[in-house]
């Protein structure tokens, strides 16, 4: 079973309320993006959060409080493990950074976070398939690891990310797309 996750990437308060009044009503979890700035509005739905922060360990604490049911960050480290009792911890690995550099920190996290595009924290650009290598590779040496695939993810390639074995697909600019058609099946 796979889950197709929209992503939220809003700039304020406001923006966020309208985001999450525009999903689809049978969508209860989405994700979003958290970048220096700190943006948040109590919901109902639940939610995971994407720490592109310099210090994600300075904040993780109060997104747990607000209800994070998951977090990925982008460091590395056994640290991470502590967070676990309280919401699902990810490993965000960029695209350009080796998979052996963070294997060894998979033992310590929940889930991995492919990003498969260069321009994280941006929306509207188109997935580099070297995550196709990524994501054989994490499945073969992590099977029950879940992966999540975040970045330019269409109707023409979320099947060959899922048939790849990602279990999470996180959408942005395609969402609606790609609801649409699992929904039209």
């Amino acid at each position: 079973m796979y889950e197709i996750i929209p992503a939220l990437l809003p700039k304020n308060a406001d923006e966020l309320k309208e985001s999450i009044a525009n999903l689809p009503g049978d969508i209860m979890f989405f994700h979003m993006d958290v970048l220096e700035n700190d943006v948040w509005v109590p919901n109902d739905k639940d939610f995971e959060v994407h720490l592109m922060v310099s210090d994600p360990e300075a904040i993780m604490e109060r997104w747990i409080e607000r209800g994070a049911k998951r977090i990925s960050v982008h460091m590395a480290g056994n640290s991470l493990a502590k967070y676990r009792e309280k919401a699902q911890v990810g490993l965000a690995v960029e695209l350009d950074k080796p998979l052996e550099e963070v294997m060894p920190f998979l033992d310590f996290v929940d889930f991995v976070h492919l990003m498969s595009i260069d321009e994280i924290g941006e929306q509207g650009h188109e997935l580099d398939q070297k995550v196709y290598d990524r994501i054989k590779s994490i499945q073969e040496k992590y099977p029950e690891l879940p992966i999540a695939v975040d970045g330019g993810i269409t109707l023409d390639n979320y099947q060959k990310l899922i048939d790849l074995g990602a279990d999470r697909l996180v959408v942005g600019s395609h969402f609606k797309e790609i609801w649409n058609s699992i929904k039209a099946v």
